[in-house]
């Protein structure tokens, strides 16, 4: 699937929508406020190109899991969201090579239904079948 292309206004109208918000907004609450059209998750998709670039331009864009994106002033808050980024990122990176791993028994044996060990499943938080 191709990059959403993030036009200079976008980042503008973003910006000021997020400024004016007195909580923190959802992707698809901001999608709304700017006008993109699509499927849902191509508009979370697009404001989510939007708030990288933002940040990339030293705005200090934070994000909860369900209430959304807030600008913040807070540097200690700004620091501890980067930081939890930061461990987020190691952690999904870990948990992927622990799954790959797990996955893989030299025969591809969890792809075409072959016995595995305890061990495998239980990396994978599967019940050990027999």
């Amino acid at each position: 699937m191709a990059k959403p292309e993030v036009k200079a206004d976008e980042l503008a109208k973003c910006l000021a929508v997020l400024r004016q918000a007195s909580e923190p907004m959802t992707a698809i609450e901001i999608a709304a406020r700017l006008g993109l059209g699509g499927i849902r998750e191509t508009q979370r998709r697009h404001v989510r190109a939007i708030v990288k670039l933002l940040r990339d331009k030293s705005c200090r864009i934070a994000a909860t899991l369900q209430g959304g994106y807030f600008i913040t002033n807070d540097e200690q808050l700004w620091r501890d969201y980067l930081e939890g980024r930061q461990i987020d990122a190691k952690r999904v990176l870990g948990e992927t090579g622990k799954r790959k791993n797990a996955s893989y028994d030299g025969q591809q044996g969890l792809l075409f239904g072959q016995r595995f060990t305890t061990g495998a499943y239980a990396a994978c938080g599967m019940q050990t079948r027999s």
